[in-house]
């Protein structure tokens, strides 16, 4: 009998430790930037989705060339979600950068810059 209740336990723990766990550090946000090139217009866009509908998040975006800012739009900020697309005029054969900042309950998450030539 003490065997069969030691193997009971020995696959109880085994069953127990082949589902996943969630990190305590890992975040259910979601944050999706991107530029495209269409001729001279390039249309920089921003999704943002918060793990919970009532975090507020504070966002902005930021085209250069260079060192020189080509367009900026700043303070885009909602509750759960953020959605933004804009456009602004571009050069052919000309690199520009896509910088974004997020914030969500005021922590900084980091986003990688987007640099494409247009085309």
């Amino acid at each position: 009998m003490r065997k069969i209740i030691a193997l009971f336990s020995v696959l109880i723990i085994i069953f127990a430790m082949s589902f996943p766990v969630k990190a305590a550090d890992e975040s259910l946000n979601y944050i999706h930037p991107e530029l495209i090139f269409s001729g001279t217009t390039a249309t920089c866009s921003l999704t943002v989705y918060a793990e919970r509908s009532t975090d507020s998040i504070v966002a902005s975006v930021t085209l250069k060339q260079g060192n020189s800012i080509v367009k900026q739009w700043s303070n885009l900020s909602s509750n759960g979600y953020v959605t933004f697309s804009d456009t602004a005029t571009v050069s052919h054969g000309v690199t520009y950068t896509m910088h974004v900042t997020v914030s969500i309950n005021g922590v900084s998450y980091p986003v990688s810059d987007i640099t494409k030539t247009c085309p």
